[in-house]
């Protein structure tokens, strides 16, 4: 058998006499040393743009036969133009020319690829497999056609082999052929390895990681950036409530609502809760809307008191009623109307408390039962610093606004479509994402059981060092946990990776390094690679919600470190699923 390449007729081959022919040189005893490529495309033809050959076969001691396969039914020539079958069209070249050309065109680049190949012959010939062709013609030699009854006396070996063998006897015979030399057994063994390589050779070329993750980032802006017909749909309406999951994009779209505002002229407040997020916000808009302010909620409370940093070691009280109070008091004081047209929350659902709806009450033209403006959050399954979800949270905006337009945003432009599956089985996100826009890149999010401390320990050192591996490095890279303090990430063994991984500074744009924080802390960003570090639980609503917040961060790659415990609660919420979906 010879030795095919490719090993089967590619799945374009329409022409029943090539996937005939195929398979006669692949069965063929006669062709065990043979090397035989199919359909070899000639990108530097001699005439053409490019070229095909439908079979080069190299034949060891005797050179390279290149063969056209015309497998028509019926053939004429007329006024010279060659007829195949039905075709209205006539060829001038015909099929001999055409093998000739395309032979010459591979013996160049041979020959200048690999000098020392310049002494093998290179011959073509025409295959008819359906009809007789005895036609004579100074055009051709009658030895180069193999038709119907050539095929049928004897076997494809043999033939072409005739061929190249009449080809030496006619290179003897011309004096111009002076480099041919009949006592050289060519090509050898390794000279049709270089030919193979030369004419068609294997390779394996890999995007590297950073170009991978580069063109994955490009995708997510892209399908982000779906999600603003959300925005043009609600446009008239001066109060909206945008309600998801994580993931559909709410944060790039209160970005864009603060500046498709500020373009209009209106002066916005947009707010969230988050330090990290509330920083993250402020780089978004710096010196593009000086009419847009971004801050966390408390950053802007504090300005309108004045108060240049808070007090030493503030309480929970101080946050929640102390500072809100004081906020309000120097709104009522002052004469003027509130400053804002426009009130833009991210990550609403942490800012609906009581204390600080009345400060914002104050903040916006209108209040927010007459103003404009723009609530983003995840009301269901986010609110992970206020017992209230929901129509809980829903109610008190109405409550002072009365009913207002709400839209749903159920497709999951972050998260890989394996990502969000497990959100969905451990993170107890119900119902699961109307649809995934992202493609399915084929890697599974990793759940990775440590039995105690230590064994965690080395743990994130090794997968730290696979994500480095894979291209993830640097601000890649955030290693999340349930815990403020005392979390394993801030005792990372590796010396090497120790100096590489820090604290989470005030932002990450700005951070050269990859870093560690609370899952609380990182709530409303993302981040290419994310390691989920310290998990001990998953079955309890607080435990699930965290697991949710911190799983839905992950754009690229998700790894989860969790306790041995874990494993039993992770079958039992898996079966609760498979049970809810029969």
């Amino acid at each position: 058998m010879a030795r095919m390449v490719p090993p089967q007729v590619q799945a374009g081959c329409a022409s029943p006499g090539e996937q005939e022919l195929f398979v006669r040189l692949r069965d063929d005893p006669g062709t065990s040393d043979w090397i035989v490529l199919h359909s070899l495309d000639v990108a530097q033809h001699r005439r053409q743009v490019s070229g095909e050959i439908d079979f080069v076969v190299i034949i060891p001691a005797l050179g390279v036969l290149c063969v056209e396969v015309k497998a028509c039914h019926d053939l004429r020539r007329s006024e010279g133009l060659w007829y195949y079958g039905n075709t209205g069209r006539g060829d001038p070249r015909g099929p001999f020319k055409q093998a000739s050309e395309s032979m010459h065109s591979i013996r160049e680049r041979v020959s200048r690829a690999a000098p020392r190949l310049d002494r093998i012959v290179f011959w073509s010939c025409v295959v008819f497999p359906y009809i007789d062709f005895a036609v004579e013609s100074p055009e051709w030699h009658a030895w180069q056609v193999v038709d119907r009854r050539g095929l049928a006396l004897r076997p494809i070996s043999a033939a072409l082999t005739t061929v190249l063998h009449r080809a030496h006897e006619r290179l003897v015979e011309t004096p111009t052929a002076r480099w041919f030399d009949p006592a050289l057994s060519s090509p050898d063994n390794s000279e049709c390895e270089l030919l193979l390589r030369l004419l068609r050779a294997d390779f394996e070329a890999f995007e590297s990681p950073r170009s991978r993750i580069n063109s994955m980032d490009v995708d997510v802006k892209r399908y982000t950036g779906e999600q603003l017909l959300a925005l043009d749909a609600m446009n008239s309406n001066p109060r909206v409530m945008f309600e998801g999951p994580a993931g559909t994009g709410k944060t790039l779209l209160a970005i864009e609502c603060a500046r498709r505002s500020a373009s209009a002229g209106r002066k916005v407040l947009l707010l969230c809760y988050n330090r990290l997020l509330g920083a993250w916000l402020e780089e978004q808009v710096a010196g593009v809307e000086p009419s847009i302010t971004a801050a966390t909620l408390h950053k802007y409370m504090l300005r309108v008191t004045n108060n240049a940093a808070p007090p030493d070691d503030p309480n929970r009280e101080y946050w929640e009623h102390v500072l809100p109070a004081d906020a309000m008091d120097h709104l009522i004081r002052e004469d003027h109307s509130p400053a804002y047209d426009e009130l833009i929350l991210d990550e609403a659902q942490d800012v609906l408390r009581r204390d600080y709806l009345d400060v914002l009450d104050l903040s916006v033209r209108g209040g927010l039962a007459a103003g404009r403006w723009r609530l983003f959050g995840d009301f269901e399954n986010q609110s992970i610093y206020d017992a209230d979800r929901g129509d809980s949270l829903v109610r008190r905006i109405e409550e002072r606004a009365g009913v207002v337009p709400r839209f749903a945003l159920r497709i999951n432009c972050r998260n890989t479509p394996r990502i969000a599956e497990l959100v969905h089985i451990l993170g107890g996100l119900t119902p699961p994402y109307q649809r995934i826009l992202r493609p399915d890149d084929g890697v599974e999010p990793q759940i990775i059981y440590y039995s105690d401390a230590a064994e965690q320990r080395l743990l994130v050192d090794s997968v730290l060092h696979d994500l480095a591996d894979d291209g993830f490095r640097g601000p890649d890279v955030v290693l999340l946990s349930p815990r403020s303090t005392e979390s394993c990430s801030a005792n990372i063994l590796d010396p090497s990776l120790r100096s590489r991984i820090r604290a989470m500074g005030a932002t990450l744009s700005r951070q050269s390094h990859s870093s560690y924080c609370s899952i609380h802390a990182f709530k409303g960003m993302e981040c290419r690679a994310v390691v989920v570090t310290d998990v001990e639980e998953v079955g309890t609503a607080s435990a699930m919600s965290l697991f949710y917040v911190a799983t839905t961060r992950a754009l690229h790659r998700l790894v989860v470190l969790a306790h041995e415990r874990v494993r039993s609660e992770a079958r039992s919420l898996v079966r609760r699923q498979l049970a809810a979906g029969r």
